[in-house]
C-alpha cells in the first residue's frame, strides 16, 4: 500500500513539476530552445553532443566549475551507465560548444542498447533548467534537476518508462488540470486585455466562457504543432526563441486589430444612457440609445482568443515533447489538453468576475454623473486594449530586431 501511494504521489508530483516548473534563464515566457543532448553509439562507444542557446552557453561562465575548465564542468555534469556500471569518460571536446555543441565520448562495457543517461548541466545556476535527450530513432527523455537520470534506448525501441503514468493517469490528469488553472494566474496570458475587450464590447457571461475555451484550444494546438515540428526536426532543431518572437508579433498585431475595431465601433455608436424608471430593482434600461452587445463580434472574440493561446507554455511544450520521445504522445497530449482546460477555467472566471464587477458598479451608481462615468467604462476599456496591442507589438518588434 505504501509503495503504491508513493508511486501515485511521484506521478502527480512529476506532472506538477513539469507543468509548473518556474522559468529559468533559458526558459522565460516566451521561451528559448531547451538544451539538447543528442546521443549516438557505435558499438560500445557512446557519443553525447550537448548544445544550447547562446544565452545558456554564456551562462556556463557563471556556473560553479570549482576552478576547472568548461570541459571539466561538462564531464561532471554528464554521465552514462550500462547495466548498473558507469561508462568511463574518454574524451571531452568543447571547442564547438557555441556552434554545433560540446561532444563527450564514453566507453561502455558492451554494445550500447539501454543506457542510463545523467544530465545535470546548468541546474546549479537555476533548478528550472531542463535538458532534452534525443536519439537517432526518435526516443529520448527529459532531464530535470529533480530527475537528472533517465533511461534511454539506442536500438529503436522505447525505454521502459511511463508505466506508472499509465497506471495513475486519472491522478496525473487532475494534476494537469489544476496546474493549468494555477498557470493562468501567473502574469501574462492577456488577462488584462481579455478583461478590457469583454468590458469594451459589453459582453455577456457566455462570451467570457467562449473566450476562455478558444484560448485553451489554441494553446493546446500551438503546443502540439511546435512539439511535433521540433521532434521531427530533432537533428536540426529549430530556434524556438525566434519562433516564439514571431508568435508574439502575430498575437500582438491581432490584439491591436481587435482593439482598433472595437474602438471604431465605439466611436460610431452613441454612448448608452441609462434611465432609471424607479422600479426599485437597481438597474437601468438603455431604450435604444446604445447598441448593447452589438459592439462585440464573433470574429473579434475568436481572434483575441487565438492570440491569447498562440504562445505555448514552455512546460506544456516539454511535457508533450517528452511524450513523443518516450512513446507516450497520446497520454501527454491529453495532459496538455487538460492543462489548457485548466487555463480556460481560470481565464473564463476572470472574465466573468470583471463583467459581474461592472454590473455591480453600474447598479450602485445613483447620480447622473456617476452613471455617465460608468457608461464610459467600456470606451476606456477599448482604449486600453488598443494601448496594450501597441505596447506588445513594440516589444515583439524590439525583440526581433535585437535578436
Amino acid at each position: 500500500m505504501i509503495k503504491v501511494l508513493t508511486r501515485v504521489l511521484a506521478v502527480a508530483g512529476a506532472v506538477v513539476l513539469v507543468l509548473l516548473g518556474t522559468a529559468g534563464t533559458g526558459w522565460a515566457h516566451p521561451f528559448g530552445p531547451p538544451p539538447v543532448a543528442k546521443v549516438r553509439a557505435e558499438g560500445s562507444l557512446v557519443e553525447v553532443t550537448w548544445s544550447a542557446a547562446a544565452d545558456d552557453v554564456a551562462a556556463l561562465n557563471r556556473a560553479d566549475r570549482a576552478g576547472g575548465s568548461i570541459g571539466d564542468y561538462l564531464g561532471r555534469g554528464v554521465g552514462v551507465e550500462q547495466d548498473g556500471r558507469a561508462c568511463p569518460l574518454v574524451e571531452v571536446s568543447a571547442q564547438a560548444l557555441a556552434t554545433t555543441g560540446a561532444v563527450l565520448r564514453f566507453r561502455c562495457p558492451g554494445p550500447a542498447g539501454e543506457l542510463r543517461l545523467r544530465v545535470e548541466l546548468l541546474t546549479d545556476l537555476d533548478r528550472a533548467y531542463r535538458t532534452v535527450s534525443v536519439t537517432p530513432s526518435g526516443s529520448g527523455a527529459l532531464h530535470t534537476a529533480d530527475a537528472p537520470v533517465q533511461t534511454i534506448r539506442l536500438d529503436g525501441s522505447a525505454a521502459a518508462t511511463g508505466t506508472d503514468l499509465d497506471r495513475f493517469f486519472p491522478l496525473a490528469l487532475l494534476a494537469a488540470l489544476v496546474a493549468g488553472a494555477f498557470h493562468a494566474c501567473a502574469p501574462g496570458h492577456g488577462k488584462t486585455l481579455t478583461a478590457g475587450y469583454l468590458l469594451g464590447g459589453r459582453a455577456r457571461p457566455r462570451d467570457a466562457i467562449r473566450l476562455g475555451v478558444v484560448v485553451a484550444l489554441m494553446h493546446t494546438l500551438s503546443v502540439a504543432v511546435l512539439a511535433v515540428v521540433w521532434w521531427a526536426a530533432r537533428e536540426n532543431a529549430p530556434d524556438l526563441e525566434a519562433i516564439t518572437l514571431w508568435f508574439q508579433l502575430v498575437a500582438a498585431l491581432a490584439v491591436l486589430a481587435v482593439g482598433a475595431g472595437l474602438l471604431r465601433r465605439h466611436l460610431r455608436t452613441p454612448v448608452s444612457h441609462g434611465h432609471g424608471h424607479g422600479h426599485g430593482h437597481g438597474h437601468s434600461h438603455g431604450h435604444g440609445h446604445g447598441h448593447g452587445h452589438d459592439l462585440l463580434t464573433r470574429r473579434g472574440l475568436v481572434t483575441l482568443g487565438v492570440s491569447g493561446g498562440l504562445l505555448p507554455s514552455p512546460s506544456a511544450f516539454l511535457l508533450l515533447l517528452t511524450g513523443l520521445l518516450t512513446g507516450r504522445a497520446v497520454l501527454a497530449l491529453v495532459l496538455v489538453a487538460a492543462f489548457g482546460l485548466g487555463m480556460a477555467v481560470t481565464l473564463s472566471g476572470v472574465g466573468l468576475a470583471v463583467l459581474r464587477g461592472h454590473d455591480l458598479l453600474a447598479a450602485a451608481t445613483r447620480t447622473p454623473r456617476l452613471q455617465a462615468l460608468a457608461g464610459r467604462v467600456p470606451l476606456v476599456a477599448a482604449l486600453l486594449v488598443v494601448a496594450g496591442g501597441l505596447v506588445t507589438t513594440a516589444m515583439a518588434v524590439a525583440g526581433l530586431v535585437s535578436g
